[in-house]
């Protein structure tokens, strides 16, 4: 549960977060609950979910403030608290219905680049920020990348290239590939035209521990990562 002080940290993030404006007496909050609980854990740490309690005497400025005039409300914030907070109204609450509809409000940040050759021109645009760019075999990128390119919005630049036989990777030397890992993060530093491969794990939370580094200035370009390689999620 969130407290005045807890909502406003989250909403001082850029990531994107759903919001359960409950009541302890509603009886379709109770009805929802398991439904929320379970939609959080499907698309938890990408997009996390959290809940306010408007009955405690604490938090009623807060509800009024949100404008909630019914339980339960559900709210998605897009980006923190620099895009206003948007309604469920999506049909009923389940977890499917949550999941489809939070993942559909992550802002989509990434270039894709359907064309190769696209490629030279967005790193030389964007040549000021570091640039990573996701090599897979599918046609889109998924939720994964999407979350990350919307909470690292205007620190990295994101981009998307499908490359099923590799071909792209192998132009910039990449060629091993990993038993059970067919994806590959490109990395560009701030002001660099030389890519760096990627070698961590491709889930959640070490590739925002790498970017957060990317971030502070403290990652070491040069060195092997530690974190042990994963399936791709990506």
């Amino acid at each position: 549960m969130l407290d005045p002080k807890g909502f406003k940290r989250v909403m001082k993030n850029n990531r994107t977060s759903v919001v359960a404006f409950v009541a302890p007496w509603c009886g379709h909050c109770k009805q929802m609950a398991p439904e929320y609980s379970k939609a959080a854990g499907n698309l938890s740490p990408m997009v996390p979910f959290y809940a306010v309690d408007c009955d405690a005497e604490a938090n009623k400025p807060l509800c009024a403030s949100q404008e909630i005039q019914g339980f339960p409300t559900v709210k998605v914030f897009p980006r923190g608290g620099q895009l206003p907070g948007q309604k469920y109204e999506s049909g009923e609450r389940t977890s499917n219905n949550l999941i489809k509809w939070a993942s559909r409000s992550v802002p989509n940040k990434i270039k894709a680049s359907p064309n190769h050759d696209d490629i030279p021109e967005w790193l030389e645009k964007n040549i000021d920020l570091p640039r990573v760019i996701l090599l897979n075999r599918d046609k889109k990128f998924p939720l994964l990348w999407q979350v990350l390119g919307n909470n690292y919005h205007k620190k990295i630049a994101f981009g998307h290239h499908s490359d099923p036989e590799g071909k792209f990777a192998a132009s910039l030397g990449f060629t091993a590939r990993e038993e059970g890992r067919f994806s590959k993060v490109i990395v560009y530093p701030a002001g660099s035209s030389t890519p760096i491969l990627y070698e961590g794990g491709n889930k959640y939370e070490p590739l925002s521990k790498y970017f957060r580094s990317i971030v502070d200035g403290t990652a070491d370009f040069l060195k092997a990562s530690t974190e042990p390689p994963a399936k791709d999620e990506l």
